[in-house]
């Protein structure tokens, strides 16, 4: 059991620490240097996390640029729905990876037939624009039309933003 769990944390290791690697020669120098693959959802945590999988190797992901309410917070399970309707757990997407979290998580912008999910997540009122990671003008005007046309969590008075809720601010 034990050299069978080994062997399956040693084929991920390589992997991760491949692309760890490779993002890290990036550094600096080319900053807009980004890795792109293919993938399959293969799980859905909540409305801004997801397994994905190339080949026999699985990442845990975070979608860049987008908070969405936490599981436990109001429009928590409404945010996890609305990803599993933009992006079914099976979906092909195309993966972009601008960086790796403080966790080891991939943080990704992704792909499916109907457009950028984070972009799709915005649109939808299921998340907030997460401005202390990204000032894109194109997060910045999705959540804008969600708020104008009060989709989502817009639809509340008062939506509690996660950064509030992880610090307890109820």
């Amino acid at each position: 059991m034990r050299s069978r769990l080994m062997m399956m944390m040693k084929r991920r290791a390589l992997p991760a620490g491949v692309l760890a690697l490779l993002l890290l020669l990036a550094g600096p120098v080319a900053v807009t240097a980004q890795i792109v693959f293919e993938g399959t959802v293969t799980r859905i945590t909540d409305g801004d996390s997801v397994t994905l999988q190339t080949g026999t190797v699985s990442y845990r992901a975070r979608l860049h640029g987008i908070d969405a309410p936490e599981s436990n917070q109001p429009w928590g399970t409404e945010a996890t729905a609305a990803l599993r309707r933009i992006m079914p757990v099976g979906s092909r997407v195309r993966v972009v990876v601008p960086d790796i979290d403080r966790y080891g998580r991939l943080i990704v912008r992704l792909y499916v037939d109907a457009g950028e999910v984070n972009v799709l997540m915005l649109e939808a009122g299921a998340a907030w624009h997460y401005t202390q990671f990204d000032q894109s003008d194109t997060y910045a005007e999705a959540e804008a039309r969600a708020r104008q046309n009060r989709r989502g969590l817009w639809a509340h008075d008062t939506p509690i933003p996660p950064w509030d809720w992880r610090r307890g601010e109820r």
